[in-house]
């Protein structure tokens, strides 16, 4: 089954415009054999291609225009990833939270739309108090977002019973001095090693470079398929064919790009695919023959 709005992914003019102008998802809901999925956006960014991808030209975004809007800027998405399983619930990421959408980065062009993510759990009839874990690929502001200390008034954040859960390394990562990014950071983080099953079929997949710790998260469908959740290993499509072209936040850019062709490798794989939040409209797919994204098709990849 698949919940999700009109595709806006067009092709572009002969001019190099893009007919539909808009690059951002609604919220969407997919059941993968034992597994429902439901993205919950909270964000979308418009970012400059150039200055999020430093070692890039404009000249090498002409091959790439689907990926972006009429205007010429990357289209990002941020959100979360409910993830259930008969009666159990967890949560990848907490979205980007409290924003004004007017504060911006040096590479980042403007803000979509801002704080979706309580409304699309409510829309779906979860109560944030009753999720017990919510996993974090790692813990950049745009990933922690409703479960840092000043999401909401609770200092125990909108997510108040939740125990959280990183990948090893990711906390010595951190600087001391901005202080948790978590509410109860010290008492309710626990992390894990690459490889642990922190629910049944949920294991942590090391993807280290974009931060110490950065860890993507592998979900079994039970059907023989897997969805590996992969957080900023890669940020967009491109990066697929372009595995070298590093982000501007990459903490040691050389182990980003060795983790971002190990996760290629993989989704190259038959029966892998995988979710890339910022991927805009294209977040679930896989890599095809041919060394490109391919996004989800629900005649044939439902199978």
């Amino acid at each position: 089954m698949a919940t999700y709005p009109p595709t806006t992914t067009g092709t572009p003019r002969e001019d190099g415009t893009d007919p539909s102008g808009y690059r951002m998802p609604g919220p969407w809901t997919r059941t993968v054999g034992e597994l429902t999925l439901s993205y919950l956006p909270d964000a979308g960014v418009h970012m400059i291609p150039t200055r999020v991808y430093p070692a890039t030209e404009d000249g090498h975004w002409t091959p790439h225009r689907p990926h972006m809007t009429d205007r010429g800027h990357l289209a990002m998405s941020c959100g979360a990833l409910l993830v259930e399983r008969r009666g159990t619930r967890l949560l990848l990421d907490a979205g980007h939270g409290r924003i004004s959408g007017e504060e911006l980065e040096h590479f980042q062009h403007r803000f979509d739309h801002v704080q979706d993510l309580p409304d699309g759990l409510a829309r779906l009839g979860v109560d944030p108090a009753t999720l017990e874990t919510v996993a974090f690929t790692h813990l950049h502001d745009d990933h922690t977002g409703w479960a840092r200390p000043d999401a909401v008034d609770d200092p125990r954040s909108f997510f108040p019973h939740a125990r959280w859960i990183v990948g090893e390394g990711e906390l010595e990562g951190l600087d001391p001095a901005a202080g948790p990014r978590l509410a109860g950071q010290g008492e309710r983080t626990t992390a894990v090693a690459d490889g642990t099953e922190i629910a049944e079929g949920v294991r942590a997949w090391a993807l280290p470079g974009h931060t110490t710790g950065h860890t993507a998260w592998i979900l079994d469908t039970g059907d023989g398929r897997r969805i590996v959740a992969f957080g900023d290993a890669m940020h967009s499509p491109v990066q697929v064919e372009h595995p070298d072209w590093d982000v501007v936040l990459d903490q040691d850019r050389a182990e980003a790009e060795r983790s971002r062709r190990r996760l290629v490798e993989l989704l190259s794989q038959d029966g892998v695919f995988g979710y890339g939040v910022h991927f805009a409209d294209q977040q679930l797919g896989t890599v095809d023959g041919s060394g490109r994204w391919r996004p989800w098709n629900d005649a044939t990849d439902a199978r």
